[in-house]
């Protein structure tokens, strides 16, 4: 997926990799990350795109605004979402905060490992207090956001973790409820909801071979979390090329990201845990794009699977952009991502 990489798109590749191959030189700029540490002592690297100071001046409604935004499976910061966070920044005024989960890219970690899913969890609540620290409190506003699996880990994160914070008596929560209530809103590009959602297209060539036993095993009776039960169809020539990339997965790292149950999650996205039964209370703000010609799904199941509006406060958008593939669709999808969260 870097630019750098020589490696074409074929028939036989899960989806075209020919958008971000194509992608401009200074969309790939290296910079070195910022290293946040975890709560288990893991070194995190997390790219900062600043906007520049004239940029700020002209956009003001964004000047406090930040968006945190993962990658997909196996793949890291550097590999294709540079251009998103460049547009982002530089003609929106947002500052984009691009994290390597633990374990690829240049996040400290077992390559493809963690050592619990709720450990990944706890991973995007160090990262976003971190981000929060770097904005005034009085008026910042911080969107957490996906592409992939990165927005399957979003909408477990924002569901299935919440869940988890009165649910866990004997361990620490997965994350605090203050760190939930600094997330202005959610941005999906893509999202990977896993093989229970009904969106995967007909006849696709999978993007991954998955070890079915391993999670049975790991469901059952806890076993095999370190197994790496999810190998990506990427390209060899592309995982040589570019070493940030991760070949496989865990179970722990698979189920971190993968929604288990991800329509009733979907319907719960946007609300606090004590309000998911109520139409009382608006939903945050929810942001989903997805491509017509999506590779791995199709772009009408996975719109439809939004929440309703139960509120008239509620600002939740899924939009259809045609002619994107499930790469491709992240060169430009700033140009719909901005307008939405400047208007919110």
């Amino acid at each position: 997926m870097s630019a750098s990489t020589s490696s074409n798109s074929n028939s036989n590749d899960p989806f075209s990799f020919a958008e971000i191959l194509a992608s401009k030189d200074d969309d790939q700029v290296k910079q070195d990350p910022v290293k946040v540490l975890s709560s288990d002592g893991m070194e995190l690297a997390v790219y900062i795109y600043e906007p520049p100071a004239t940029i700020t001046k002209k956009c003001k409604a964004n000047k406090n605004t930040a968006l945190v935004f993962y990658h997909g499976g196996g793949a890291h910061a550097g590999a294709g979402y540079q251009s998103m966070a460049r547009g982002l920044a530089e003609k929106f005024g947002i500052t984009v905060y691009l994290p390597d989960l633990r374990g690829h890219g240049a996040s400290g970690g077992a390559r493809g490992d963690a050592p619990s899913k709720e450990q990944v969890w706890r991973d995007v609540d160090t990262v976003l207090e971190f981000v929060a620290a770097k904005h005034d409190a009085s008026s910042r506003r911080i969107f957490l956001g996906g592409h992939s699996s990165g927005g399957g880990l979003v909408v477990n994160y924002a569901t299935a973790a919440q869940a988890s914070i009165t649910a866990t008596t004997t361990t620490a929560p997965s994350i605090a409820p203050s760190i939930l209530h600094n997330i202005e809103g959610y941005v999906l590009v893509s999202p990977e909801l896993g093989y229970t959602s009904g969106t995967a297209r007909p006849n696709r060539t999978d993007f991954a071979a998955v070890n079915v036993l391993a999670f049975i095993a790991n469901g059952i009776f806890g076993w095999l979390g370190h197994s790496k039960a999810v190998k990506f169809n990427y390209p060899p020539e592309l995982l040589k090329a570019d070493k940030g990339m991760v070949g496989f997965n865990t179970v722990n790292m698979a189920n971190a990201i993968t929604p288990d149950s991800p329509v009733e999650q979907m319907q719960a996205m946007g609300k606090n845990p004590n309000d998911v039964d109520s139409d009382d209370i608006a939903r945050k703000p929810i942001g989903l794009w997805v491509g017509s010609n999506d590779e791995l799904f199709v772009a009408e199941k996975v719109v439809e699977l939004l929440p309703k509006k139960d509120h008239d406060k509620d600002n939740i958008i899924g939009e259809i952009l045609p002619g994107k593939n499930h790469l491709g669709i992240l060169v430009g999808v700033h140009e719909h991502i901005g307008p939405w969260i400047t208007k919110l």
